[in-house]
């Protein structure tokens, strides 16, 4: 390889890695997070508020739901249960509502979807799902993770500094918040 063509892919490296430390180490960063957001609670605060609400007999809710259940033909309770615009009944089964039951009893109609993975992309979808994923290979992207941290990082500290690497790590940095702030 020629001395000239060395120092433009140097130089190209370089100003790449500038522009993406930010991006980079935010996706490290947060892939982690992600890998293990069941132990953070989803990453949400639950407030609970607790108040009196008279005893009532749930009667006509189970006559309700067991009359759906008939006609959908399956014995257990539903995952979920959605009301909407005051008229559509969706029961949901499963996680995330594998298969749903859309039922309109204005117009005597039900409709039923099923989800069902399309791969590879469910198998590649799943490897960023922890609690679906083995351990082994969540401690490997972690691990890895955190080694491009480290090496980004260092490389942003090791770095001889030309006036223009300033100006090439500041639009990273810029890129990256117009970037979240626009996510």
């Amino acid at each position: 390889m020629s001395p000239e063509l060395r120092r433009f892919l140097r130089e190209i490296h370089r100003w790449g890695g500038l522009l993406l430390a930010t991006f980079i180490l935010f996706y490290c960063i947060t892939g982690v997070l992600l890998n293990h957001r069941k132990r953070f609670g989803y990453f949400m605060e639950r407030v609970k508020t607790e108040y009196r609400v008279p005893v009532t007999d749930t009667k006509r809710i189970r006559e309700f739901i067991e009359l759906y259940k008939a006609q959908i033909k399956r014995r257990e309770d539903p995952t979920v249960i959605k009301i909407k615009n005051g008229r559509i009944i969706e029961f949901l089964y499963g996680s995330h509502g594998k298969t749903t039951y859309i039922i309109d009893p204005l117009k005597g109609r039900m409709e039923k979807i099923e989800k069902r993975p399309i791969e590879p992309w469910a198998w590649l979808k799943n490897l960023h799902k922890a609690f679906r994923t083995a351990s082994i290979w969540i401690g490997i992207t972690d691990a890895v993770s955190i080694a491009i941290v480290i090496v980004t990082i260092s490389g942003l500290i090791i770095f001889r500094y030309r006036p223009i690497d300033y100006y090439l790590l500041f639009a990273g940095v810029l890129l990256f918040l117009i970037a979240a702030a626009i996510a």
